[in-house]
């Protein structure tokens, strides 16, 4: 694609991870002289993942290479339409894979059957990272900085590899020279000097996750890759506003929601009426770690359908649980700790009650959420020296 000067799309997704996949990929294809534009999916009239229709849309406008990031193993119907059109798909992903694949050109995934990479838990960024290192035939340090934000952002174990892309990663945000990431910095209050895990968590990845859960996340990428000062100043100060009103928007679903708890059930499933689809992931976090409960928090569609998003406690596989009763659901995707859902809202007593069955059964010896303890300690153990050994 690169000799042919081919019209190369990233297909991304609209939180942290995919913006910063996204741009990972889009960096090192410029580098390489490609002809290369991205593409951030709207959550609201897209939704997850490969879109039949913007792939239509993309097609005719003239792509003829798409690669996705952070999404695509169980784009089926979108990747057939472009393979029926002589389009290649590479689909680079680490979302649970589907029990069929889809048909694209290739597939990068670490826990592709076919593969053998050593470490199953990469973020989508560090798939992205893996590709562009291969492509450039180097350690690409300068994504490093990106790829910390995307690691930490979408929760995936911070151990083996992820640990290093992450602690490296944190080095290089202190000293990054991203116009957009300083200017981010700046709005929120963060010394680049003193950067750590919790920074991005809570200050860097929650305001570029706004924009893709209230707004169009592709901005985010124009914020990231920028060399225009102005640009970078108004587009983080935009950032800012939308995760200000996120948060807004959140307690006024979390109170609505807390009111419908049933505490004899095993599971929460929560419904309301004008519940912002954006925030439905955070809420179902907050009130799972609450209750320790599985937790799936949905909003009413004009269609009559219910749609949101689930999060669960480590003991249960919320994605291996709900998978039983697929056919039965619109449309359904996830992971083990974090799912998003449509089905039929006529369907949820029925749900409700599978779940409630199961768990039931699965949760007696569970109660509430698990302390994993590493190691005992003496009262004269614990000093700075032990402080800085957990911090490092």
């Amino acid at each position: 694609a690169l000799v042919e000067e081919e019209a190369i799309l990233i297909y991304g997704d609209y939180d942290a991870d995919g913006i910063t996949s996204t741009t990972v990929l889009k960096e090192a294809l410029e580098l390489l002289g490609a002809n290369v534009s991205t593409y951030l999916p709207n959550r609201f009239t897209d939704g997850y993942g490969p879109n039949r229709r913007v792939y239509e849309e993309q097609i005719k406008s003239g792509i003829q290479l798409i690669i996705t990031v952070d999404n695509g193993v169980s784009g089926h119907e979108a990747i057939a339409y472009a393979k029926s059109q002589d389009v290649d798909v590479i689909v680079t992903d680490h979302h649970e894979l589907p029990e069929q694949l889809p048909e694209a050109y290739a597939i990068i995934h670490p826990k592709h059957p076919q593969g053998a990479y050593p470490f199953k838990e990469l973020a989508g960024v560090g798939v992205a990272f893996k590709l562009v290192c291969a492509l450039l035939e180097e350690v690409v340090y300068e994504a490093l900085d990106l790829v910390a934000i995307g690691t930490v952002a979408d929760m995936v174990s911070l151990t083996g590899e992820n640990r290093v892309l992450v602690s490296q990663g944190i080095n290089a945000l202190k000293h990054t020279q991203r116009l957009g990431l300083l200017e981010l910095l700046k709005v929120s209050q963060v010394d680049a000097a003193a950067i750590s895990g919790e920074t991005i968590g809570f200050s860097l990845a929650p305001r570029l996750n706004a924009l893709g859960r209230l707004a169009d996340a592709n901005e985010a990428v124009t914020l990231l890759s920028t060399f225009d000062l102005e640009e970078a100043t108004r587009l983080s100060q935009e950032l800012d506003d939308w995760n200000t009103k996120r948060k807004g928007l959140v307690e006024e679903v979390m109170i609505e929601a807390m009111q419908q708890l049933d505490h004899t059930r095993q599971v929460n499933v929560l419904i309301g009426d004008q519940w912002h689809e954006g925030v439905l992931g955070i809420v179902a976090g907050r009130i799972m770690q609450e209750t320790a409960k599985p937790t799936i928090v949905l909003t009413r569609l004009a269609s009559g359908a219910v749609k949101g998003s689930g999060r669960s406690i480590p003991q249960i596989d919320l994605f291996r649980l709900l998978s039983q009763w697929k056919e039965n659901y619109i449309s359904f995707g996830g992971h083990h700790s974090a799912i998003g859902i449509t089905l039929d809202e006529a369907y949820i007593d029925t749900l409700v009650q599978q779940m409630d069955t199961y768990l039931a059964e699965q949760m007696q010896d569970i109660k509430g959420v698990p302390l994993t303890i590493a190691a005992s300690l003496t009262l004269s153990q614990v000093d700075l020296t032990l402080v800085d050994a957990i911090d490092r």
